[in-house]
């Protein structure tokens, strides 16, 4: 199991599960998508209102765990956040057309924030075998 074949496998992958740590212990889950974004290069994005839960709780703490299934594999991801907000050349360089219907002012929503995580170790099981990969 290598980085490549991480990338590979993710390459068909939007949907995941964001699971961060809630507040007074525990975890909180949550089903995301990173809008097709799958040309994978270590950093997974995800565009979010500024005022939610997940937002407050990578604010408290920035580890956080994303959980994907294909149709033959499964993928968990861990990693630390980074929130980035009032950054809208970076939200122009993620934004697809998809997201007009959450967000509809576009990069110019109050509040806009885009959630990247940075994984530092990869899980896979599945079609192109089981493994752990240090990033």
């Amino acid at each position: 199991m290598d980085k490549k074949t991480i990338v590979e496998a993710m390459r068909d992958m939007d949907l995941c599960f964001m699971s961060t740590a809630a507040k007074g212990g525990g975890v909180s889950s949550r089903p995301m998508s990173n809008n097709s974004q799958v040309e994978w290069d270590g950093s997974t994005w995800f565009f979010s209102n500024g005022d939610t839960r997940k937002v407050e709780e990578i604010g408290e703490n920035p580890a956080t765990e994303l959980t994907f299934q294909g149709k033959d594999t499964w993928i968990v991801l861990s990693g630390k956040s980074n929130l980035h907000q009032d950054d809208k050349e970076l939200f122009k360089k993620h934004w697809t057309d998809e997201l007009d219907q959450w967000f509809e002012q576009g990069i110019d929503t109050p509040g806009l924030t885009l959630i990247e995580v940075a994984a530092s170790r990869a899980e896979c099981w599945g079609k192109p075998g089981d493994g752990v990969v240090e990033l």
